[in-house]
């Protein structure tokens, strides 16, 4: 799976939604596995209420968060 920041710029999910990855990378290079996990993770908040909760009273979550919710913004 690509990393959040993938999914908000491609319209896969809200572009309020945050995790403290998208502001700095914690994965260490390893030689032998070049390519790591980087599914997103959590915690995540919503850019506009700064809590786990978003406008609706539903957890923002990367699951959660995509177009058809009613407080989804997309690029």
């Amino acid at each position: 799976m690509p990393t959040l920041r993938v999914l908000i710029e491609g319209g896969q999910v809200c572009n309020c939604l945050r995790t403290k990855t998208m502001f700095h990378e914690s994965v260490v290079p390893n030689p032998t596995n070049p390519f790591p996990d980087q599914e997103p993770k959590g915690p995540f908040w919503c850019a506009i209420t700064q809590s786990l909760l978003g406008p609706d009273g539903a957890h923002a979550d990367a699951d959660a968060c995509r177009p058809g919710r009613g407080c989804c913004q997309t690029a």
